[in-house]
This record gives structure tokens, C-alpha cells and sequence, in this order.
């Protein structure tokens, strides 16, 4: 496979002309030409429809090109990886929206003495956690799996060659602000939820509704509105200044856990929090310690609330 050639068709599909493109790859538009006319041939389809009005992209050619993007991207990854000994390496952790990961992650950095990686943490949906370790963009993943969504889960990861390990478990909690009318219950049933409006975070469009983030589904039996948000800062702003509720892990590490307060679910069974990886590939350094700190912080968060 003549992966210049892919990088070739991309940049055109990305300039809309065989000139732009030309420009942008320093070649003349000629030689490009003739390449995408190989390229063509020896995949017998027609990527490019050429006009007097200039190019358009054909049917067959847009499915090529979305291939050929997944296929520069692994190139990608596995050429920074590998062939470049001085470049700095990525770690990378693709997580739902989770408070005591975002605190592991700042405690690797900050233990990293010598500097000697970069370093990429991405709060996303659900499905997106999954692709980036499919992808390899991410090496770690972090989600939760329960009785609802763990079939789905398991699909995805066994059709994919990827594993799970599971790092923690814990009773699903509502995260409320410190004025909320449920700031002081020591307990909630699913019942006393109904009243009040539901933070969510946004999944990735079509993706299955069993892969919510949130750890209980309130469905249509709640009487308010749903507040959909992107990102954490969005649904602490959201928490803080009005009756809204968010249901999670319940596990603050960071200063959050002054700006809110977090009440259990009682009549609901537990939650498996894990991490994924590729079944194949040596874990590097830096995840063995990044999955350390995650299993020393869960470890004195949820012992110090079973004592």
C-alpha cells in the first residue's frame, strides 16, 4: 500500500483542488494528478470527479477517503511511537466526565521529574472513550459498567480485541449544590429524584442509549427537564447555582467537593468503575503508574466511606 498516495487524495479532498493541494504538498499539480490517477487504478474506482467547475468527491471516493484517513491515522500514531527516539512520548487517557481522574492525571504530571512525556487527557462520551483506545489514540480508557449497559460494553470491547479491568465499585450518588432542597438527606431512593431537573452529559450522536453516562436512568418518570451539558465545568456552574441534580460516582477528590454535596441512592445496585485497554499491547510506564494512583485514590475514597 502507497501510503503517500492516501496522504495525496486527503489533501486534495481537503483543499478542493488538485492546485491548492499541489501547493500545500510543495509537488507540481501534474505529478499529483498522475498520482490520484494511480491511486485510482489500483483500487478500479473514481475518487475524484473532474469538472470544468473543479472536483467534486464520488460516492465510492467519499467511503475511500473516510478508510483512508483511519488508515494515515494509524500510520500516524505508530510512526510517532516508534521511529522518532527523540521525540517526546504521548500518554493519552480518554475518560468520561470524572473528577478523581482528572485528579490522577494532574498527580502523574506533577510526579514527572524529568519531563520526559506529553501528556493528553480527554473527558468525552462514552462510545468516543471506546474508539480512542480502539484507535490507539488513547492507550487508557475509564468508564463504568452496570447491569444495563454491560452487554453493550462488552460487544464493543470483544469485537474490538479490547480488555477491561475493574478498578473500583460504587453506590450510585446524586451530586447536588449545598442549598439544594436534598443537600442534607443522608439517603435517596430513585423516587425523590423525580421532582427536580437532570444534569446529563451529551453522548455522541446515534450512539445506543444504553451508553448514558449517567449511573441511573430516570427515564420518563421524572416531572423536569434535562439539562444537557459537554463538559464538567458546565454541570458544576449548572449544580451550584440551581436545583439540578447529576447522578454519579459520587467521588470528589479535587476542590469540587467543597462546592457540592453528594447524597446516596439506596434502592439501586452497585456500579463497576474500569479501565480499557488493547488486549495485545505491553502497558507503558506511565499507565501502570497513571493506573496506580487511580486504584491508591479510589481505594481511600471508598474505604474511607465502607469504615
Amino acid at each position: 500500500m502507497n501510503f503517500q498516495k492516501l496522504k495525496y487524495a486527503v489533501v486534495v479532498a481537503d483543499s478542493g483542488s488538485f492546485r491548492e493541494a499541489a501547493r500545500r504538498l510543495f509537488m507540481a499539480q501534474s505529478s499529483l494528478s498522475t498520482a490520484i490517477r494511480e491511486l485510482e487504478e489500483m483500487y478500479d474506482l473514481q475518487i475524484f470527479e473532474r469538472t470544468k467547475r473543479g472536483i467534486f468527491i464520488t460516492e465510492e471516493g467519499s467511503e475511500f477517503l473516510s478508510y483512508a484517513r483511519d488508515v494515515l491515522s494509524q500510520v500516524s500514531v505508530m510512526e510517532n511511537r516508534y521511529l522518532d527516539a527523540d521525540r517526546k512520548k504521548l500518554f493519552s487517557v480518554s475518560s468520561q466526565h470524572y473528577d478523581f481522574v482528572s485528579e490522577a492525571f494532574a498527580v502523574l504530571v506533577a510526579n514527572d521529574e524529568d519531563r520526559a512525556h506529553h501528556y493528553r487527557l480527554l473527558e468525552t462520551s462514552t462510545t468516543d472513550v471506546m474508539e480512542n483506545v480502539k484507535n490507539a489514540y488513547s492507550e487508557i480508557g475509564i468508564l463504568y459498567m452496570n447491569a444495563y449497559n454491560q452487554k453493550v460494553i462488552k460487544q464493543y470491547l470483544n469485537h474490538n480485541e479490547l480488555s477491561y479491568t475493574e478498578i473500583g465499585a460504587f453506590q450510585p450518588h446524586v451530586f447536588v449544590g449545598k442549598q439544594h432542597p436534598l443537600a442534607d438527606r443522608e439517603s435517596l431512593t430513585q423516587a425523590d429524584l423525580l421532582a427536580y431537573p437532570s444534569v446529563t452529559f451529551e453522548q455522541t450522536q446515534g450512539s445506543s442509549a444504553q451508553l448514558t453516562e449517567e449511573a441511573l436512568d430516570l427515564g420518563e418518570g421524572s416531572t423536569q427537564s434535562t439539562i444537557y451539558v459537554s463538559d464538567r465545568a458546565t454541570s458544576i456552574n449548572v449544580l451550584v447555582k440551581t436545583d439540578a441534580i447529576l447522578v454519579g460516582t459520587g467521588i470528589l477528590t479535587s476542590p469540587f467537593r467543597d462546592m457540592m454535596t453528594t447524597v446516596p441512592v439506596t434502592d439501586v445496585e452497585e456500579n463497576h468503575i474500569i479501565y480499557i485497554q488493547n488486549k495485545y499491547r505491553k502497558p507503558s510506564s506511565e499507565a501502570e503508574r497513571f493506573i496506580g494512583i487511580l486504584n491508591d485514590q479510589l481505594n481511600d475514597v471508598i474505604g474511607s466511606a465502607d469504615s
